[in-house]
């Protein structure tokens, strides 16, 4: 990352930061706005704008909705019936304290976001963003390769500790300031586009259920199966599967912050054009080449439509976080479970 640009990135993350904690000593009780013309409460992305229409067994103002639930009711269900999501069912369930839905109680359903940057009363949420690079079947002396053996126990880690592996799309939201996350919320990404992504990654989310986004540069892919780099058929497979989303990582893996601004401009334009007629989606986030950028690589990033980039500066993401500064933290071969938890960080305290 470029050295002149860190200390300004701080700055504004601490300034933020600050105005937060005096809104909280003055006694203010509502979240804090990003930007001075985003409303109070925000709004729910068009696509889960779909309650349904009022029952006998409903209340409704046009904050919330309080239902005599059913035997065939259950978090998943309501979400889906009021969201179109059955994936926002933590949005009803943490509202009703994750108690169980009984047949014949009061269920009560947000029907607007309610404290979407995740404040508490000593802190707000953070959201962890992993960095993989490369597997391994066995034990590797590469930093970078995580062993077959050592992903699954992580990925076991996270699901028998209540981490939630949201989407690319949720964690915009959140730093956005639109949605509010489950409490132990992660986000896995990988870099790159490695063979073992598919051989060894993949099969694992799979087992866990859980997704992950692939940052590919585009010179790396291959045309034909090979044993070290994804072929462009296996990275479409694995995108319409639904576990994989594919996004930026530029062109030839070129640091941004040492190139002319046509090259800049090149390696930013010409990986969304592949991208999209590989796999039929253009790109709308980067990861940083060795997590390095500037002032110059963002404005171009915006002029191109991405909305969002990721660094490699290490820890865990708040909602008021420059969206094209996001931190990630690189996860090496370790197979200490101890490491990989320090990773985890889902709160800070204030």
């Amino acid at each position: 990352m470029s050295s002149g640009l860190l200390p300004g990135l701080w700055s504004v993350r601490l300034n933020s930061l600050f105005i937060f904690i005096l809104l909280l000593v003055g006694g203010c009780a509502t979240a804090p706005q990003p930007q001075p013309e985003a409303p109070l409460i925000a709004e729910l992305p068009p696509e889960t704008k779909r309650p349904p229409k009022n029952t006998q067994r409903e209340r409704r103002s046009d904050d919330y909705a309080i239902i005599i639930a059913e035997p065939s009711d259950s978090y998943e269900s309501l979400a889906e019936s009021y969201f179109g999501d059955r994936k926002l069912s933590y949005l009803i369930s943490e509202f009703n304290n994750d108690a169980p839905v009984v047949a014949g109680k009061d269920v009560v359903i947000p029907l607007k976001p309610v404290n979407p940057g995740g404040l508490t009363a000593d802190g707000y949420q953070t959201v962890p963003v992993l960095c993989y690079h490369k597997f391994s079947p066995k034990v590797s002396t590469n930093k970078i390769d995580v062993s077959a053996e050592t992903f699954d126990r992580q990925m076991a880690f996270l699901k028998n500790n209540g981490y939630k592996v949201i989407t690319l799309k949720q964690l915009y939201d959140f730093v956005d300031y639109k949605q509010r996350l489950p409490k132990k919320s992660v986000l896995i990404t990988i870099d790159d586009g490695w063979k073992t992504v598919s051989t060894i990654a993949y099969p694992i989310l799979k087992k866990y259920g859980f997704s992950a986004v692939l940052f590919v540069y585009t010179e790396l892919m291959k045309s034909k199966p090979s044993s070290v780099a994804l072929s462009w058929d296996e990275v479409k497979a694995m995108a319409e599967s639904g576990v994989i989303e594919i996004e930026s990582h530029t062109v030839s893996h070129s640091d941004l912050t040492k190139i002319s601004d046509e090259k800049i401009i090149k390696e930013l334009k010409e990986s969304q054009r592949i991208i999209n007629m590989k796999v039929g989606k253009s790109p709308q986030f980067l990861a940083y080449p060795y997590g390095n950028f500037n002032e110059k690589v963002v404005a171009a990033m915006k002029d191109l439509g991405y909305r969002a980039g990721f660094t490699v500066i290490r820890g865990s993401n708040a909602f008021f976080y420059n969206k094209f500064s996001l931190s990630r933290s690189m996860v090496y071969n370790s197979e200490k479970m101890g490491d990989f938890a320090k990773l985890l960080e889902t709160s800070q305290k204030d």
